[in-house]
């Protein structure tokens, strides 16, 4: 929807600037260092405009790759992180399990004992 709110403003502004060159049409001298021509105004202002807008959508399209190489940098960042979170995850279960092994092999051990403290006190 934002890009075609910028479309529309662009042909606007293209409009207008058509519009300003037709009624701008008569003959101008340009001078540029050792060159010297007469054309039309109404060319010298859409030849500026257009050269403009190269420039803009130019400057614009590194913009875009900048910030495409910077998404794809993040995203390669989120799968590390994704994948780090995951194993200590594992980690996480890997050490409740072992914990939980190791307080069962305890009660077992202090089962034993209370065991053999019964058998001796018997005799």
């Amino acid at each position: 929807m934002k890009g075609q709110y910028y479309t529309i403003l662009a042909l606007i502004f293209a409009i207008i600037v058509a519009i300003f060159a037709i009624s701008n049409a008569g003959p101008v001298d340009i001078s540029f260092l050792y060159w010297h021509y007469s054309i039309s105004q109404a060319l010298v202002i859409l030849m500026s405009a257009a050269i403009g807008a190269i420039i803009v959508g130019t400057i614009g399209l590194f913009g875009q790759i900048r910030y495409s190489v910077t998404i794809r940098g993040l995203n390669n960042r989120i799968k590390e992180l994704e994948k780090e979170k995951e194993e200590l995850n594992q980690k996480v279960i890997e050490l409740q399990n072992y914990k939980l092994a190791e307080e069962k092999t305890k009660e077992q051990s202090d089962g034993k004992e209370e065991e053999e403290e019964k058998g001796t006190q018997t005799l």
